[in-house]
């Protein structure tokens, strides 16, 4: 068998230690509220789960979720991410659907709230 392709059987993947390294090693020294964890444990605990192999596997269960494409060559799998849309909502990485709305409210406010002081600052010249 060498040189050759070899299926693994996914129930043989060690799933918990692959969950863990991503929760913990590669993201988790980033993520400083709880929430973000919990949000970010809950996707990586729902996509690398056995079931990713199914053609079928929805990436996450929402409405319009994308499912993983049926081939598994680069071309394949370049023309799938070619074929999602350019705008992904929040409820893909289990994100409320207000958290766009909530974004922009944060963003509106810092931005007024920095206007505000440089306008401050002008008039104290």
């Amino acid at each position: 068998s060498c040189g050759k392709k070899q299926n693994v059987d996914p129930e043989k993947l060690p799933w918990e230690a692959i969950r863990t390294t991503l929760c913990k090693g590669v993201f988790g020294g980033r993520v400083t509220d709880d929430s973000d964890q919990d949000i970010l444990d809950s996707l990586v605990n729902g996509t690398f789960v056995p079931d990713a192999f199914n053609v079928d596997f929805k990436l996450v269960d929402v409405d319009g979720a994308p499912t993983l494409p049926e081939g598994s060559s680069k071309d394949e799998c370049f023309a799938w991410i070619d074929s999602l849309p350019s705008h992904n909502p929040p409820t893909w990485i289990g994100l409320d659907s207000a958290a766009e709305t909530e974004r922009d409210r944060l963003v509106a406010e810092s931005v007024a709230k920095k206007y505000d002081d440089v306008k401050a600052a002008l008039s104290d010249e």
